[in-house]
């Protein structure tokens, strides 16, 4: 009996972390396609853009050699257009969009919210021929349940991360967390 209800159990918990992903996913397209939209129609597209370039003519940086990064913030409402009081104006970000060019490194990072809270994050890199790929599922308490890191397409497992050469790709809920909400935390206050 006892093993009858841990399988129910561990296959309940299996089926609430496929929805999870499943629903995440279709936020992803859903948001993905509402971007598109605002591109294409430009101030009659349904969400806000707001753009941070840093070193927009690519000059040379210091230890870094040709360096820029260009900031999206993808939002649906002004978060001052409605009082903090009535609603937290961090739940009108939907997804943050980073990409960046760093001497031969190219990066683009994505975090996508949900009424305030990072559901997923995804990282490409590519460096000289190498490619390194990272993907995040949150649930809604902010907790890790799925992660996928490839290098050059090879699908890393926990026993790569223990190596010299893939100790540093290991996924870290923590810090992306905290990554997250600095970025949310930016588009609220220059909204003020």
């Amino acid at each position: 009996m006892n093993r009858i209800l841990l399988f129910l159990f561990i296959g309940q918990s299996f089926f609430a972390t496929a929805q999870t992903e499943a629903t995440i996913r279709s936020h992803f397209t859903e948001v993905n396609k509402q971007i598109a939209e605002s591109i294409e129609n430009g101030f009659e597209g349904p969400l806000y853009n707001n753009q941070w370039i840093a070193n927009k003519n690519g000059r040379s940086w210091p230890a870094v050699g040709n360096y820029t990064e260009t900031t999206d913030f993808w939002y649906n409402d002004p978060p001052y257009h409605i009082s903090a009081a009535e609603r937290n104006p961090k739940t009108v970000l939907l997804k943050v969009n980073i990409t960046r060019k760093a001497s031969h490194l190219m990066s683009n990072e994505e975090y996508l919210y949900k009424d305030g809270k990072l559901l997923f994050y995804y990282c490409n890199e590519r460096e000289e021929g190498n490619e390194w790929e990272t993907r995040m599922y949150f649930n809604s308490k902010g907790i890790m349940f799925k992660n996928s890191v490839k290098a050059n397409g090879k699908e890393l497992t926990a026993k790569d991360f223990t190596t010299e050469d893939y100790k540093d790709f290991k996924p870290n809920a923590v810090k992306t967390m905290a990554a997250g909400k600095k970025y949310q935390d930016l588009f609220v206050k220059s909204m003020q």
